[in-house]
């Protein structure tokens, strides 16, 4: 008796993860074109960007 609960609960997960993907595989709507020129801003350097790196390498290197 133990089995067949055993064998329903499996089949009731795949049953359940079969849903879950065929929901999944959806197709969404593109994404809007981009304005022309608003490109992507840095807003950090990238010497503190490189400075920050080095600083946690040799923390982590310390520890």
């Amino acid at each position: 008796m133990a089995q067949v609960s055993m064998l329903l609960k499996a089949f009731l997960v795949a049953l359940v993860m079969a849903f879950l993907t065929a929901a999944s595989a959806q197709v969404e709507a593109p994404s809007p074109s981009p304005d022309a020129g608003a490109g992507f801003s840095v807003g950090v350097s990238g010497a503190a960007v490189a400075f920050s790196l080095i600083v946690s390498l040799l923390a982590f290197l310390k520890h």
